[in-house]
């Protein structure tokens, strides 16, 4: 057997219920699937079902993945892949929620809680990570101890505050409807900002995202020079160095031109010479759909680009996070 890796996955945490039921029968689902032409074999639509590609395609058969909020609130699922994901992957839209179409195939093993002593620094550090899919492989010594303890060393009591924190969670998620809440605050900001207003709206929301990290607003007249609305800078080690990733804002609907993508492209030389090495360029349209600007995408695969639907989890990301649920 091919040596296995290790991966996090993330689940729509206002469904908990149902996708823990899901993974008892072997099915691991995922959301943005709420169309038969998002299926990944034969994909046509994409409203953000395209981020579900790096695991359909990396997913092999023993790797293990930790899948926090799993089964409950405060907890984390050890799960094992049951087949290559690009071969045991199929579509089937849940009938009563309309989504989550996406089915990996999958077995629950076992959960642990974060504050377990088991549970190294470095692994219960990597579980902030705010993305949907990510690799752990670094950590694999870490999953491993807990994969070869009991269940009854994995549970242990969790003191208090994480036990009030499980809680709080638990009665949230059954009340709060992160699509709605999504949905009625992109509408609301749409409404509100133009063009310069959502670069300020989004540096102010960055920040809360990101309190560690320096976000600024550096359009202006030098923007001509390095094609940057908002610049995140992530410090280094270095103390004369350090990281960034730019981001252009553009309040476009329908097609997009690809003068979108020489702008951004003048961050490339213009930070190194700031003693900043660029790791990532974003675009972020505010209208547009990715479904309309395909030819954009493939223009430049150095470039990630934030769509309307896109911008609604952001947004929501945000927005949770200013009332505390983050």
């Amino acid at each position: 057997m091919s040596k296995r890796n290790y991966w996090c996955y993330r689940i729509d945490t206002s469904k908990i219920d149902f996708f823990t039921n899901e993974l008892n029968e072997g099915r691991l689902r995922q959301g943005w699937g709420w169309d038969e032409s998002q299926d990944l074999r034969d994909f046509k639509l994409d409203e953000g079902a395209g981020r579900n590609k790096p695991m359909f395609n990396s997913v092999k058969k023993g790797d293990i993945l930790l899948i926090p909020q799993l089964p409950n609130w405060g907890e984390v699922a050890l799960v094992e892949a049951t087949e290559d994901w690009n071969k045991g992957y199929f579509f089937e839209i849940d009938k009563k929620l309309g989504d989550y179409g996406h089915i990996f195939p999958a077995k629950y093993l076992k959960k642990f809680t974060r504050n377990n002593e088991n549970v190294t620094g470095s692994l219960r550090s990597t579980l902030k990570n705010p993305s949907r899919f990510w690799n752990i492989n670094h950590y694999s010594k870490d999953v491993d101890l807990l994969l070869n303890l009991q269940v009854t060393e994995l549970s242990k009591r969790q003191d208090y505050n994480s036990r009030l924190e499980s809680s709080i969670g638990t009665v949230f998620n059954d009340v709060f409807d992160e699509r709605l809440f999504s949905n009625k605050l992109y509408e609301k900001l749409t409404e509100q900002f133009t063009r310069e207003e959502w670069e300020f709206a989004l540096v102010y929301g960055l920040k809360q995202m990101f309190p560690f990290y320096q976000v600024e607003r550096v359009g202006g007249m030098e923007e001509k020079n390095h094609g940057t609305d908002i610049l995140i800078k992530i410090p280094s080690i270095l103390s004369n160095y350090g990281y960034a990733i730019a981001i252009q804002v553009k309040d476009y609907e329908g097609f997009v031109a690809k003068e979108v993508v020489s702008q951004i492209n003048k961050a490339d030389n213009y930070w190194d010479s700031e003693n900043l090495k660029l790791i990532e360029k974003i675009v972020i349209i505010t209208k547009a759909k990715r479904d309309d600007n395909i030819s954009l995408l493939d223009h430049d695969k150095n470039i990630k680009y934030i769509f309307a639907n896109e911008l609604k989890q952001l947004l929501s990301e945000i927005g949770k996070c200013f009332i505390g649920m983050k």
